[in-house]
């Protein structure tokens, strides 16, 4: 990212030590410079209003010169009205997060037209007025900050972007409008974005979105960076993705998929490299080429998914028009651990010595023949690329299995037994099965001490079970008394 860039260039030679010299701030907030004297960088975490907008903070006074400021941050200032338009200054990097605004006036910036990275984080935004961004005079541009590359307004209260806000500030590549309850990008949003056409990421998580406006992503045609995560409501893949040819990076996590398939997947993306799809709470199946037009993917994050149960061999694998053969993506890296899942086909990826990080830990694997692969041929290859994660890969079942690892198994040789053809699992039936054996042993004798005592007649003695004509007279005949006289 561009700020990360930035920031290596101006804190990367310095000394994190207070500054005794005469600059003003450092007098105030912690500098930093390098050995030369120079790039100073200024923090200041505590309120100072009253020194922040003088200009005797920005310029010498003898030399009417700027401070050799690369890059100054502002943090837990009360500005809420930002009126004030900071003299000229040389500063590359500008953060103003945590600062209470909630309006900024018109052409506050006009002066710092060496800034490239403008933070704007944790504030009370809720409608920037275009000219908030205007710059100077120029004869080729409206008014530019001709330097900007990088805007930061994430966390804020915006529901809208006015459409012209952009227009001095056309060069941008980075726009972070996250955690803003947008909900609906609107017409004037989308002509704002749309006025940018060399964007290079833009990012959108947690805006409440339900999908993104035809078009949106048309003009932008060097968009490299897409962040979409949070977004709940979003329950498909949004058609106008199709538009960003040029992506490299998509992320989707925290999102409302239930299922992938062919119909609801990925459209043609010729460059896409990265894409994550973790923590999508309702996400369980990954169907058949549902990812089949990602030719070009390099590192697939399926992670956090807790209903996932099911990947498709072929989730991955684009046929081919001639013939029956399919293509793979060229995968590099594979993180997908902590779902639920219990069986993985070696045929998801192509080449699994290709792979340079891999995560599988944290899935409720069974320790069955059909995974024999994975200890027979992915375990010696996830020890060489990450021998700790692989020894906490563990068994969830069968019962028996749940104390060893893959690790185990692997060292062991083990041959793990397959289950019938109708995936009956006799271990978890075994009380059943003496409980049979047992009634039958017992009720064998039984039946035949009942038929044996049936055939002598044993019964009769009680008078059950004897059907005899002799039992039916005593029914109705008593013997006479022993000592009846005749």
């Amino acid at each position: 990212m561009l700020s990360l860039v930035v920031l290596s260039i101006a804190f990367g030679s310095a000394l994190a030590v207070t500054n005794n010299s005469n600059s003003p701030f450092c007098k105030l907030c912690i500098c930093s410079w390098n050995h030369e004297g120079t790039y100073t960088n200024v923090s200041c975490t505590k309120p100072i209003p009253n020194y922040a907008f003088e200009n005797s903070s920005w310029i010498e006074n003898d030399s009417n010169k700027p401070y050799e400021y690369t890059a100054v941050s502002f943090q837990n200032n009360h500005f809420n009205n930002l009126s004030y338009v900071f003299p000229r200054s040389n500063l590359i990097y500008f953060n103003l997060a945590h600062n209470d605004i909630f309006r900024i006036s018109d052409s506050v910036f006009r002066n710092l037209q060496n800034m490239v990275v403008l933070i704007l984080s944790y504030n009370d935004l809720e409608i920037i007025h275009p000219d908030a961004f205007k710059g100077v005079y120029m004869e080729t541009r409206y008014e530019p900050l001709r330097s900007l590359k990088e805007l930061r307004l994430d966390h804020n209260k915006l529901h809208t972007l006015n459409q012209d806000m952009f227009e001095h500030t056309t060069d941008i590549e980075i726009l972070d409008l996250s955690h803003n309850p947008i909900e609906i990008i609107d017409d004037h949003t989308l002509l704002a974005i749309d006025s940018l056409a060399f964007l290079k990421e833009l990012y959108l998580q947690y805006t409440e979105l339900k999908t993104l406006p035809d078009n949106l992503l048309h003009t932008p045609k060097y968009l490299k960076v897409l962040d979409l995560s949070g977004n709940t409501r979003i329950n498909k893949i949004p058609d106008t993705i199709a538009q960003a040819g040029n992506l490299e990076k998509l992320f989707l996590n925290n999102t409302g998929f239930i299922n992938l398939t062919q119909e609801s997947g990925f459209p043609k993306l010729k460059n896409l490299k990265v894409l994550h799809l973790c923590r999508n709470q309702h996400l369980s199946h990954i169907e058949k080429h549902s990812l089949c037009n990602l030719v070009n993917l390099e590192e697939l994050y399926l992670c956090d998914n807790i209903d996932l149960t099911y990947i498709d061999p072929m989730a991955l694998a684009l046929p081919m028009k001639s013939g029956g053969s399919s293509v793979w993506p060229p995968i590099k890296k594979l993180y997908i651990g902590n779902n639920k899942l219990a069986y993985l086909d070696s045929d998801i990826i192509a080449r699994w010595d290709s792979l340079s990080e891999l995560d599988i830990r944290d899935n409720p694997w069974t320790c069955e023949c059909e995974n024999q692969w994975l200890i027979d041929d992915l375990v010696p290859r996830s020890l060489k690329i990450n021998e700790n994660m692989t020894k906490e890969i563990r068994c969830a079942a069968p019962i028996e299995m749940k104390q060893y690892t893959f690790y185990d198994l692997y060292e062991k040789k083990s041959h793990m037994r397959c289950l019938d053809m109708y995936g009956a699992t006799p271990e978890k039936d075994a009380a059943i099965l003496v409980g049979v054996l047992a009634g039958v042993l017992i009720t064998i004798p039984v039946i035949l001490f009942l038929l044996l005592a049936y055939q002598r007649r044993w019964f009769s003695v009680f008078g059950f079970c004897d059907n005899s004509p002799a039992a039916y007279s005593r029914r109705f005949y008593k013997a006479s008394a022993t000592d009846d006289n005749f």
